[in-house]
């Protein structure tokens, strides 16, 4: 007897080349200043296969910083935080065992999560092997410091690369983590 399907989480985003997602202050605008059609586009199909969004508190907040409104109203969103109780939108703050959260959420029924970061609840979701794929979009620019993909150290973690593509000026990486 086959196990029953789950419900893939994948943390999807862009980075520098030399390997930060956001700069220290946790902003992107350097990655807005890029502009690729191809790269939007890319992120557009993404958006559509998946049905619900999971994120720290710090993304969630660089999220409604950036766009003035929460992004992503139409999806099913969760909030990881000790700090924040409530918000103003369509998001669900999630403030116990993240890891035991996300491990009931594949379960359910419903399409793909997106992680849409950051580095803590990566790391963190990464340890407790409940991310299923990486898909990174390698930008064109060098930030020479700033927030590193990992927030702390993790023991050789295998990867098996299963699809690349040229977007433009980017590349994007898709990788199967190996638990």
């Amino acid at each position: 007897m086959t196990e029953p399907e789950h419900r893939k989480v994948i943390l999807y985003l862009a980075q520098s080349l030399d390997g930060f997602i956001a700069e220290k202050d946790g902003s992107t605008a350097w990655l807005s200043a890029l502009n690729s059609s191809e790269s939007d586009a890319a992120i557009q199909s993404f958006y559509r296969g998946v049905d619900t969004i999971i994120m720290g508190r710090k993304t969630y907040e660089q999220c409604i910083k950036l766009a003035g409104t929460y992004p992503y109203q139409e999806k099913q969103s969760y909030v990881f935080s000790k700090t924040l109780h409530d918000t103003a939108d369509h998001t669900n703050v999630v403030t116990g065992n993240v890891p035991e959260f996300v491990r009931q959420l594949k379960t359910q029924d419903g399409g793909n999560i997106w992680l849409v970061g950051g580095a803590e609840t990566f790391t963190m979701l990464l340890k407790a092997q409940l991310v299923d794929e990486l898909i990174i979009t390698i930008a064109p620019v060098l930030l020479g410091d700033g927030i590193s993909l990992i927030s702390t150290h993790l023991t050789d973690m295998p990867l098996e690369l299963s699809k690349t593509r040229q977007l433009g000026q980017f590349v994007e990486l898709t990788y199967k983590i190996n638990y």
